[in-house]
């Protein structure tokens, strides 16, 4: 047979079958086969309709090696790594009666004992396959996540908004960075990932602070760990816009947790951003202001002063420990710090508060997203994954709407606080 002049994605067989023959697709029937090969067929249509070339996927049998998905096989029980299982000379002979010879495009989504075999089959014949899976730590949840994205059509990168009212950042996981979108993504998330993908978009680090308080009582991360982790996103991941600092939200559900004072929490707040910057990140270290009533926010912007640190030079403050408040509360927290003369991004910023102050702020932040899906949609309306609150269409709309609403805010600034 001639050439195959296209790409081969390369499934595995399953252990879990049904007791009579039926075509390989049917035969196998467990969670992993059926979800490996829906994103290897989607992934093989979208490089067809990109690259105007042939794309196929074959499957793996342990038994009887590379076959087509409508071949019809009769049950049996095989491992790859037992006795009996197919040779790599065998599949050698079947690569080269499907055309796979010097060349030729394998990629292969395969668990190590049967990648190891195809390897070993087709370096006979000058093949080396791409691993999709190489960066995988090897459970079937990290190979679940790549399965998830390879079947997604490309996204572009989101350009920077031209109309009316503030940059929305999209709360995600850890996949979100796949998106497309400018995301934020929590410390505590990105640091339970085995691998860390690439960014495509300009993204956000939050230090899970108040995740930190709440569930310890204090921070459990040095500061020397979080900047190296932080050096580490900035260069590996990429397009990291700026990281929030080992903040001390001094909310009163903090304060009680803490046992700490609000000016406490202030103080260990802008030591963070201090010392955080002192260790030469590679990223921005944005400065955080917190406070339990309006005056105390304005008192955490001359402690910053008072550390060298003038916020309105600052080319973004966030400001956190706004939720769990009466909103009108955190409107004229917002209308007090715009005052002062800073730019603003106000960490979980939505719905009404951005109705009444959205025109004030430069940017803000929300997973809400997420679980209004999970709580009022159910399964993905757009098609693109299992659940809505899983969904970047359903983030993005949100944003938009978002956005809007605080396009159209009435807000109404008070004069500049005198210097």
């Amino acid at each position: 047979m001639t050439l195959w002049e296209g790409i081969t994605y390369v499934v595995p067989c399953g252990g879990a079958k049904l007791p009579h023959p039926a075509p390989a697709r049917d035969l196998y029937v467990g969670s992993l086969f059926r979800h490996t090969l829906a994103a290897a067929e989607q992934s093989a249509r979208l490089d067809g309709e990109a690259a105007g070339l042939p794309a196929r996927v074959l499957i793996l049998s342990a038994l009887h090696g590379l076959v087509e998905p409508d071949t019809v096989l009769a049950p049996y029980d095989q491992r790859m790594d037992a006795p009996g299982s197919v040779t790599a000379a065998r599949l050698a002979e079947q690569a080269t009666a499907l055309g796979i010879e010097w060349g030729a495009q394998v990629y292969a989504l395969l668990p190590r004992p049967y990648l190891r075999r195809l390897d070993e089959a087709l370096r006979s014949l000058d093949v080396w396959v791409q691993d999709v899976y190489e960066a995988c730590g090897g459970g079937m949840g990290e190979q679940k996540r790549v399965n998830v994205h390879i079947g997604r059509p490309p996204v572009p990168a989101q350009v920077e908004p031209d109309g009316p009212g503030p940059v929305v950042w999209l709360g995600g996981d850890v996949s979100a960075l796949w998106w497309g979108r400018r995301v934020l993504v929590s410390y505590v998330r990105l640091r339970r990932a085995k691998t860390l993908p690439v960014a495509v978009a300009d993204w956000l680090l939050d230090s899970g602070g108040y995740d930190q308080l709440m569930r310890h009582g204090g921070w459990t991360v040095s500061v020397a760990e979080y900047a190296a982790d932080i050096r580490r996103y900035g260069q590996e991941i990429g397009r990291l816009r700026w990281v929030a600092p080992q903040d001390w939200p001094a909310s009163r559900a903090a304060l009680a947790r803490t046992g700490l004072s609000e000016e406490e929490h202030q103080r260990r707040t802008v030591a963070s951003v201090v010392d955080l910057r002192a260790a030469d990140t590679g990223v921005h270290i944005a400065a955080l202001v917190t406070g339990t009533t309006p005056a105390g926010y304005l008192r955490h912007v001359d402690m910053y002063a008072q550390a060298g640190i003038d916020l309105r030079a600052e080319p973004i403050v966030a400001v956190g420990a706004l939720l769990r408040r009466p909103v009108r509360e955190a409107a004229e927290i917002v209308r007090l710090l715009h005052a002062a003369g800073l730019r603003l991004h106000t960490l979980g910023g939505k719905g009404p508060l951005l109705g009444l102050v959205g025109g004030l702020i430069e940017s803000t932040d929300s997973a809400d997203w997420s679980g209004n899906a999970r709580r009022h949609v159910g399964r993905c309306r757009h098609g693109l994954v299992v659940w809505e609150a899983n969904c970047p269409q359903a983030a993005a709309e949100w944003g938009v709407r978002q956005r809007e609403l605080a396009a159209g805010s009435a807000a109404q600034p008070m004069l500049p606080l005198a210097c």
